[in-house]
């Protein structure tokens, strides 16, 4: 009888506790006496080498992962003031010197919508116009313009009363703070009565500005 041996250390990797079990199932068949006590070796041999090669994958896999290190990542941001300005048109239909506005204003609104960064502190100044007359930029006089020579005179005030001129300057200009949502400003317009003006299409152009 062949005398077959080898061993193990508990030490190695999975494959050599395979390499092991499978040299056992060869002497196994070697030296049973029967066909039928061999294949109860083999099957039981087989049976060993799975839950051995089992444990052996769930100690590499927790002594892979047992030991662990930590990090502090910091995240950081800052955040500025910060303002934007939209405006709609101020349209106001057909005017007449001589009858409807003789002796009346004609009026329209428009709307000035600012969105500011809450806290931020601004304010929202007109500008003259494209065709501005004379006057001061805190109460400048507006002029809408058809043609060479042809103006038709108005006014933009930041009241419904329509007292307080919209104009360029810190003292004329509307004040607000920002609340993180848009803020609705309205503009009263008022073309001046009496005007004589040739008749056309007149129009003019306002820079709104919002500083903060």
């Amino acid at each position: 009888m062949n005398e077959l041996s080898k061993s193990v250390s508990l030490d190695e990797p999975e494959d050599a506790f395979e390499e092991y079990l499978l040299f056992n199932l060869v002497y196994c068949s070697q030296v049973s006496p029967g066909i039928e006590q061999a294949k109860v070796h083999q099957s039981m041999l087989k049976m060993m080498a799975l839950s051995v090669t089992a444990l052996v994958s769930v100690a590499f896999s927790v002594n892979g992962y047992a030991e662990s290190s930590t990090s502090t990542m910091n995240v950081s941001v800052s955040v500025e003031y910060s303002c934007a300005i939209e405006s709609s048109p101020m349209e106001f239909g057909a005017y007449s010197g001589v009858v409807a506005n003789a002796s009346t204003t004609l009026n329209a609104t428009a709307t000035v919508v600012a969105t500011c960064t809450s806290g931020a502190g601004a304010r929202v100044t007109l500008d003259g116009g494209a065709s501005p007359g004379l006057g001061s930029p805190g109460a400048p006089i507006r002029r809408m313009r058809a043609g060479e020579g042809q103006f038709l005179a108005y006014q933009v005030y930041s009241d419904v009363a329509r007292g307080s001129v919209w104009g360029n300057t810190a003292v004329t200009g509307v004040a607000l703070t920002g609340t993180g949502v848009p803020q609705i400003l309205t503009a009263y317009g008022s073309v001046m009565a009496a005007q004589l003006a040739v008749p056309g299409a007149y129009s003019d152009e306002l820079v709104v500005t919002i500083t903060y």
